[in-house]
């Protein structure tokens, strides 16, 4: 097996830019906030990139025909879309970081 060797070099100037621009995409990261709303406009939910349903509005109409099965099933889809879109702008800003970190190691 033929073994590789690194040479890593302390650089100050852009460590230090480095640590600022993922210190960016981190707060950015916990800024992460989607809206997803129902097809009929009924059911909205307010969900963060850590997953946690932050808010959720349910608009009166929705207790005119009572049926809580399709009710539970209708907020549990509109809170997945919330958090499929969380996530996929979390994702992104995920990579965007690891991109940077590989840039740097490369250099």
């Amino acid at each position: 097996m033929e073994t590789q060797r690194v040479l890593l070099t302390y650089e100050p100037v852009r460590f230090d830019q480095l640590a600022t621009e993922i210190r960016a995409i981190q707060r950015e990261l916990a800024e992460v906030v989607e809206v997803a709303e129902s097809d009929d406009g009924l059911i909205v939910a307010t969900v963060n990139a850590r997953g946690d349903l932050l808010d959720l509005e349910l608009d009166p109409r929705l207790f005119r025909h009572p049926d809580s099965k399709a009710l539970s099933e209708a907020i549990t889809g509109v809170y997945r879309s919330g958090r499929a879109a969380a996530d996929a702008r979390a994702f992104g800003l995920t990579m965007r970081q690891l991109e940077l970190t590989r840039k740097e190691i490369r250099k």
